[in-house]
């Protein structure tokens, strides 16, 4: 029986599938918002006010936590691996891993979407600068096939398997 949802994947193609669409839908949504920002804030000779006006303290405050929240997902991801690791079938092993994965993404995707909300508002550049080192951290943790081996310790009859398309047991 197979199992719905996001995370019930059976084949290499709806893993890879699934897991870009987690990772593409993470970068683009802090990536667009901090165009708009650069849009409202970067026009020549047009001066555009802050829709809300903070305190520094405030802005940093602000700007700390988001980067707290995207590296408490890399944390939690790193927390949830060695459940993925300990499962007997590949298949709850890809299961579980996607799980964790969905952590390592979206919890760094909403703060930098919170971020590049906050510059859109306000205009301080600390909000950009958290996005932008938000958007290099995603771009330093790319999913890819040889990296979810190396995560989940695959030994080589389950690597054989899982770059196969046959369906996993």
């Amino acid at each position: 029986m197979q199992k719905k949802g996001f995370f019930g994947v059976t084949k290499r193609s709806d893993f890879t599938h699934r897991l870009d669409v987690l990772f593409y839908s993470s970068v683009s949504a802090p990536l667009i918002l901090l165009f708009f920002g650069l849009g409202r804030y970067q026009k020549p000779n047009s001066y555009a006010s802050p829709y809300v006006i903070f305190p520094d303290w405030f802005v940093w405050l602000l700007a700390i936590s988001c980067i707290g929240v995207a590296l408490s997902g890399i944390l939690l991801y790193k927390k949830r691996i060695p459940d993925a690791k300990a499962q007997v079938l590949l298949r709850w092993k890809i299961q579980r891993f996607l799980r964790a994965s969905s952590y390592k993404y979206t919890l760094p995707a909403f703060s930098g979407v919170f971020a590049a909300l906050g510059y859109y508002m306000t205009g301080e550049i600390e909000f950009a600068l958290v996005v932008m080192s938000i958007l290099t951290l995603f771009l330093l943790q790319r999913p890819t096939t040889k990296a979810v081996c190396k995560e989940l310790s695959l030994q080589n009859e389950e690597i054989s398997l899982f770059r196969s398309e046959k369906t996993w047991a």
